[in-house]
């Protein structure tokens, strides 16, 4: 046994020696990278500079890459599982991309080879609604893919022309949302959980796991409702492309009838079956001339990396004069004007105290992003994308306080919500001259739990580990996650749930002019989508981001604004090198060691909220993963 030890232990030794060894050369890698590209471009004329294929006529979309919100901040992912880089889109570069293309003379058609894509309905509602936007300009989009899931066929329906590999499948079957209860568990492990849950937030059900079995009825009730819409948007889509009638399409889904390839073209989801050659041959008599396929990525790379087309000259200029500006930040005056009279503020990921990071909403970050543009001579608008689960209901209150004295100072304030817009989510927005959201946002789950686990009773059923204490008081350190507290500290704590909870329902009714009356029959902690939101008076209008700002626009006396985009990004690689010496590369490491990266995500995310010692929390009641 103690041979095997050391044999397990030394080759995890030599792994986190070679992660280690690779990180410091992926540093001078892209340390020399960095300075010779940079200084490349000092020296070359940009009439020199092709990053791309110039001569290619069809662009190839696949969405194999990760998608994120507001793409710049990390363009790669280094994963240390292949030990190579994988691309990052943002939602903002894809629908960019596929507006550049429609513009593009050199290009005549789209080819979608999706066979899969990662990414909540909403995100696939706006790329499927970018698609529909290059059709208009009169050009052809066919899909091609040898498999297709769920969600990349409702991408590829979008299209003029459907096809499949002649062997290939397709997923058909309807939405599912599955929820894991551990009630059993923590009874076994000998540990219970406190739950402080706002009254009467019987929707707020991230609780539910740990006092249940199943689902409660009003869970059961809000989740079948939320997968129903969803549902309905994607088959109304769905017929109204492809010509079929929607109950059809519930047909196809309830029977699993798309078993075969030859299926999908039976019941109408496909146009016919294709090898790749055949598919080819297809696009070159489209174009009548030789085919040039250029990946989306390829050909959106130079914006991507360098953020300007680098066939641009005065944008080459420009980002020059950027790259050797020595002054200073500190410098500017915060009444400077910022550049636009437009300012969009990205506000993604749980709502945390502090400066957060790429994937979390700092308060202190996105209230001096809000804070920046309020200050800013030259700003009259100001978008707010939010894209949040909620988190932390001091942290979310810090954030709401910034958007009111936005307004107080003469303006406009507009929402444009994303995948979610939830609890905190739902908070920061509230105040919001115009919220929009897209039909299948999700949002609404204004509420407020605690949850506290006491872990014990595992130590001394398990361990044989005892605990005793001296204190000058009955209730100091409580809660202190070993054991329970009794109903008076139960009662207090709950006291300061409902006073949040009371807060927070206040605030909404002040935000949308309704009656407290009228926000508790929405609220409860209940999740609505956007397009119930909108029924209910959560939100104002179904739209995108672009519809949001095109409103703040409108709202601005210039005719042609400047739009600015805040909070001011890292520069790239920068970004990159940081995540490899943080939090990534240990994820990744857990990865290559055999451990689920996406399970090792949830449990990471519900660490930082147990660190952040705040028991408050204003946060979506679960981590909603549809299938």
């Amino acid at each position: 046994m103690e041979f095997l030890k050391n044999i397990v232990s030394s080759t995890i030794g030599s792994i986190v020696g070679l992660l280690i060894a690779g990180t410091i050369l992926i540093f001078v890698f892209v340390g020399a990278l960095i300075g010779g590209i940079f200084g490349a471009i000092e020296e070359m004329d940009s009439d020199s500079i092709e990053l791309v294929d110039t001569e290619a006529n069809v662009i190839s979309l696949s969405l194999n890459s990760n998608i994120i919100e507001r793409g710049g901040v990390e363009p790669v992912a280094f994963n240390f599982g292949s030990f190579g880089a994988e691309s990052q889109l943002g939602l903002d570069q894809i629908i960019n991309g596929l507006e550049q293309a429609s513009a593009d003379e050199n290009i005549e058609g789209l080819l979608l080879s999706i066979d899969g894509v990662a990414a909540s309905p909403s995100t696939l509602e706006d790329i499927r609604g970018a698609i529909l936007s290059f059709k208009e300009s009169g050009k052809w989009v066919v899909a091609w893919s040898e498999t297709m899931s769920q969600g990349a066929y409702y991408i590829n329906s979008a299209a003029d022309e459907v096809y499949l590999q002649p062997s290939g499948m397709m997923t058909f079957q309807g939405l599912r949302s599955q929820s894991m209860f551990y009630t059993g568990l923590i009874e076994k492990l000998g540990m219970d959980v406190t739950i402080l849950r706002g009254p009467n937030n019987k929707y707020k059900s991230a609780v539910e796991p740990f006092l249940r079995d199943d689902f409660s009825a009003s869970n059961r009730e809000q989740l079948e409702e939320l997968l129903g819409d969803f549902w309905n948007n994607i088959r109304t889509d769905i017929a109204i492309s492809r010509g079929i009638e929607p109950s059809e399409i519930d047909a196809i889904a309830e029977g699993m009838k798309i078993r075969l390839a030859s299926d999908a073209v039976e019941h109408g989801l496909v146009d016919a079956l294709l090898f790749e050659d055949e598919r080819d041959a297809l696009l070159e008599e489209k174009l009548g001339e030789d085919l040039e396929l250029l990946s989306f990525n390829d050909y959106t790379f130079e914006d991507r990396l360098f953020g300007v087309t680098l066939s641009d000259p005065e944008a080459v200029s420009d980002l020059i004069d950027e790259i050797t500006d020595e002054s200073s930040d500190e410098e500017k005056e915060e009444t400077d004007p910022l550049g636009g009279e437009v300012a969009v503020i990205y506000a993604v990921g749980a709502i945390e105290s502090g400066a957060g990071d790429a994937q979390t909403i700092g308060s202190e970050t996105i209230a001096a992003a809000i804070r920046e543009a309020r200050l800013a001579s030259d700003v009259k608008a100001v978008v707010l994308r939010v894209n949040s689960p909620g988190g932390s209901a001091l942290a979310s209150d810090v954030i709401w306080r910034e958007t009111i004295l936005l307004k107080e100072a003469g303006k406009k304030f507009i929402v444009s919500m994303s995948d979610l817009a939830a609890s905190g989510g739902y908070y920061i927005s509230c105040a919001a001259d115009k919220i929009y959201a897209n039909p299948t946002t999700i949002t609404g789950s204004i509420g407020v739990f605690g949850m506290i686990p006491n872990i014990g009773g595992a130590f001394e059923k398990h361990l044989g580990v005892t605990f005793d204490e001296v204190a000058t008081h009955s209730h100091a350190g409580k809660p202190d996650g070993m054991f329970a507290m009794n109903k008076f500290e139960i009662d207090a704590y709950n006291e300061s749930i409902t006073a949040i909870y009371d807060d927070f329902t206040s605030k909404v009714a002040a935000g949308r002019e309704m009656t407290r009356e009228q926000v508790e029959e929405v609220a409860r902690g209940r999740v609505w989508s956007g397009e119930d939101a909108l029924e209910v008076g959560l939100v104002d209008e179904l739209g995108n981001l672009d519809d949001a700002i095109k409103y703040a626009v409108s709202l601005v006396s210039s005719e042609d604004p400047e739009i600015i985009y805040l909070p001011e990004q890292l520069d790239p690689f920068e970004q990159f090198m940081k995540d490899i010496a943080g939090v990534e590369a240990g994820l990744e490491a857990l990865d290559v060691l055999g451990a689920d990266s996406k399970t090792i995500k949830e449990l990471v995310s519900v660490h930082r909220m147990l660190e952040s010692g705040e028991i408050y929390q204003a946060r979506m009641p679960y981590s909603l993963i549809i299938e």
